[in-house]
């Protein structure tokens, strides 16, 4: 592969990425909280349909990322970034359009999120394909900056999220479309690929999508970790993003505000894991910390079945978060060391695809299990699921031997 000269220094171009992960995590923040305000309490939605709802946020990445990655393989990334910041804006537009002519719906939310969720496809493996180039070979320590960039920004879009209770939605979906367009132009200034790429084939893209697959299932850590990331979606996503809304209201008649509160506390627990993971860095053990960390995960979603004061509930999510930034770190600083280069991306893709076509399916059984039957019900059942799930991994896989190369 031929190296093409890059012009951006290496400080210069973490800075810029960084900047472009800000913008597209605080724009996540905002959504994490107005698409539940919405949707809840505007349009008072059922529990089923509003699993169905997270679902178009998710699904398109099953169909999209693997191409997506493939895409971002063979073409100039910082381009893809910049269009796919844009492509986000313009669902935004039709909410505020459709809120000011009195027209928002269920189904304009569902195909906002079908449009999101595109756009989401494409923007993780293009994003997560640069992230090695301009690491200069510490890759635990930028991965670790990023993600403490991305939960810092989700944290400021939530906070900012609740005070739709005071403000409405309207400014703060203006907040989120400009977020997007900054990120847009700091795109474009990102480095040039530091080798030449192969050009993009339309013809091939298929056989280049099946590689993927058989490069990570011929990896003896990032096959491992990619299952475990079915069990990350299936059970804690789903219950994050349906189960976690409906205890904040029923339980604790809380709206927006308490959605904001609640969501801060998962996200200030990841920052402050990776926080700690980037102050201590001398981490060889990947695998142990991976799966010490998810294990941690199943007792905590066990005690969600328990009512309990709000703030001793706060603290709980907040623990949660905890345990899941040090998965979500360890899952891709494994991923990202062991990709083979030339297929970095749909490697990449592949990884993140286990979760988010898990993620679906997670959001699904929460959403009927409580609305047909109840939130206890739930816990219980996704709960039992993810203990069979680590049994399997520790007697079938290596993935607790999983170490640094270095």
């Amino acid at each position: 592969m031929k190296q093409l000269s890059a012009k951006t220094s290496p400080l210069n171009s973490l800075f810029f990425y960084m900047i472009g992960q800000a913008s597209w995590y605080l724009s996540q923040g905002l959504q994490i909280v107005l698409f539940p305000t919405i949707l809840i309490l505007m349009l008072e939605v059922s529990p089923s349909n509003y699993g169905l709802a997270q679902v178009s946020l998710l699904a398109p990445s099953i169909f999209l990322i693997v191409l997506g990655g493939t895409i971002a393989d063979r073409t100039d990334t910082r381009v893809l970034l910049c269009f796919v910041h844009l492509l986000a804006t313009m669902p935004l537009f039709l909410i505020l359009f459709a809120i000011h002519f009195n027209f928002l719906s269920y189904e304009l939310m569902i195909f906002y999120g079908l449009i999101m969720g595109c756009a989401s496809a494409f923007a993780l493996p293009s994003r997560e394909s640069l992230l090695t180039s301009i690491s200069q070979g510490e890759i635990q320590r930028t991965v670790t900056i990023a993600m403490i960039t991305q939960f810092g920004f989700q944290l400021i879009g939530m906070s900012v999220g609740g005070l739709a209770d005071n403000l409405g939605v309207f400014p703060l979906i203006i907040a989120q479309g400009f977020s997007l367009m900054i990120g847009a132009f700091f795109s474009l200034k990102l480095p040039k690929p530091s080798f030449k790429k192969e050009p993009f084939k339309l013809k091939k893209i298929k056989d280049e999508m099946i590689e993927a697959f058989i490069e990570v299932k011929n990896s003896k850590e990032i096959f491992p970790v990619s299952l475990s990331m079915i069990m990350v979606g299936l059970c804690f996503m789903g219950n994050n993003l349906v189960t976690l809304p409906y205890i904040t209201t029923e339980r604790y008649g809380f709206g927006s505000t308490g959605f904001a509160i609640v969501s801060a506390c998962f996200w200030m627990g990841t920052l402050s894991s990776n926080s700690i993971l980037a102050i201590k860095k001398d981490i060889k053990r990947w695998g142990t910390a991976l799966m010490i960390a998810m294990s941690s995960g199943l007792p905590i979603l066990g005690s969600l079945y328990f009512e309990m004061p709000f703030y001793i509930f706060c603290f709980v999510i907040f623990s949660w978060g905890c345990g899941a930034g040090v998965v979500i770190a360890m899952g891709r600083t494994i991923t990202q060391t062991f990709a083979v280069e030339s297929h970095r991306g749909r490697m990449l893709s592949v990884y993140t695809l286990a979760f988010m076509a898990s993620g679906p399916i997670g959001a699904i059984i929460s959403g009927n299990i409580i609305e047909k039957y109840s939130l206890q019900t739930n816990i219980l059942i996704t709960s039992s699921i993810g203990i069979i799930f680590i049994a399997i991994l520790s007697l079938k896989t290596n993935i607790w031997k999983i170490k640094s190369p270095n």
